[in-house]
């Protein structure tokens, strides 16, 4: 029951065949796939540094479960756009009983960037073209700038129809406290009166420094 089932899928023109590859789960200690691979040859490429003879398991070209073996090829410099930069080099070699063997060389910068990869009998080679934006050998992530505009609310139909609503709820507030303390009209009338007779320039100015004096009665009104 704990098997790793694989489907191969061999195309030649249009007819297309479905193979299917069972393996059991207790063999698979060690597996490495495909991406685990290339995270693995980064962070070794970084260290510049191969433990000897290190080995995982992996599939060959026929899904087979095969011995993967990793080798340091040291460092070299390579010409990348029109910059000629170092970079450093890993061997990766997968066996199979089968006379399927892979052998892959792989090459990366100081921040573990893929600059160029070939599988040793092919004549096709993958090289990096442009360097990536690097900052003391480590990318740099480029934050958007967003432009700032400005608020104005008053144009805005969501914020305006939140400053009514807030407007009338404060007014309804007010209401409701001048009715639970009807001493405030008396205050009010006392202010009033008191304005008509000084008549001063500036009323916010003049409220804060001349406080009418006023007392309160037992009952909290204002007499």
């Amino acid at each position: 029951d704990d098997q790793l089932v694989l489907n191969r899928i061999i195309s030649e023109k249009e007819v297309s065949a479905i193979i299917e590859h069972f393996t059991d789960s207790l063999c698979l200690t060690g597996f490495v796939s495909d991406a685990s691979n290339l995270m693995i040859l980064r962070i070794l490429a970084r260290q510049k540094s191969v433990t000897e003879n290190m080995t995982f398991l992996s599939f060959d070209a026929d899904t087979a479960l095969s011995k993967s073996v990793y080798r340091a090829l040291g460092s070299k410099k390579q010409m990348i756009g029109e910059e000629l930069v170092d970079i450093f080099g890993i061997e990766r070699t997968v066996s199979s009983s089968k006379d399927s063997s892979g052998t892959w060389h792989c090459y990366f910068l100081a921040d573990g960037h893929l600059a160029s990869r070939v599988q040793l009998g092919s004549t096709v080679i993958m090289k990096l073209q442009h360097l990536p934006f690097l900052l003391n050998g480590v990318e740099k992530d480029q934050t958007p700038v967003f432009e700032k505009k400005p608020l104005i609310w008053e144009e805005d139909m969501e914020l305006y129809s939140k400053f009514l609503d807030r407007k009338e709820e404060l007014k309804a507030d007010y209401s409701s406290y001048i009715r639970q303390h009807p001493e405030i009209k008396a205050l009010l009338g006392d202010f009033l009166q008191f304005l008509l007779l000084r008549k001063p320039q500036d009323v916010f100015s003049f409220a804060s420094l001349h406080p009418l004096p006023l007392k309160v009665s037992s009952n909290n009104a204002l007499v």
